[in-house]
This record gives C-alpha cells, structure tokens and sequence, in this order.
C-alpha cells in the first residue's frame, strides 16, 4: 500500500511522491513457492540467494525502487525481497 502526497520543488512545480504507509515492522507470507533475494532494494543489485515460504519472515523497512516498485528488508538481514509476490501474515 502506498500514498501519493504532493511536494513542490524548488521551481515551483509541483509534483507527486509515492511514500509507503505500511507500520513497520510486519510479518509476511510468501505468496510463491520462492522469491529471490536481492544486496538492495532492486533487480540491478547482487542477487544474493532465495527464500521459501517456510521460514518466518519479517519487513523492517521498505524502498521504493526503479519502475515503481516497492521492495522490503528482511529483519533476518538476509537481503531484500520484492513486495508484490508477499502478503500480509495475519498475526
């Protein structure tokens, strides 16, 4: 989930920010048998490994990276995985 808020630069334009809104930190399901992980929040990083759906896996931060795409940390540090093949644990 996100928001647009709006922000004006210093010519005067204004322009749109997309911000994430999520509480931090959450708890997630994978909703594919596996996601790759990556050093960063996008697909130019390193990839650094996977992770399967077996294993706990909590978001501590999230980054918006190119295309628009929203990326999460894992607490674990094991790396960044892409946020839309997750979704929410219900706790």
């Amino acid at each position: 989930a996100y928001i647009m808020e709006r922000e004006n630069s210093r010519n005067g334009m204004e322009t749109l920010k997309r911000e994430p809104v999520s509480r931090l930190p959450y708890r997630i399901r994978l909703s594919e048998d596996f996601l790759t992980l990556y050093a960063g929040p996008g697909r130019e990083y390193v990839k650094m490994g996977t992770i399967s759906d077996d294993q706990r896996l909590e978001i501590i931060e999230e980054r918006w990276g190119k295309g628009q795409e929203l990326w999460g940390r894992l607490k674990s540090n094991a790396g960044w995985i892409l946020l839309e093949n997750v979704e929410r644990a219900i706790i």
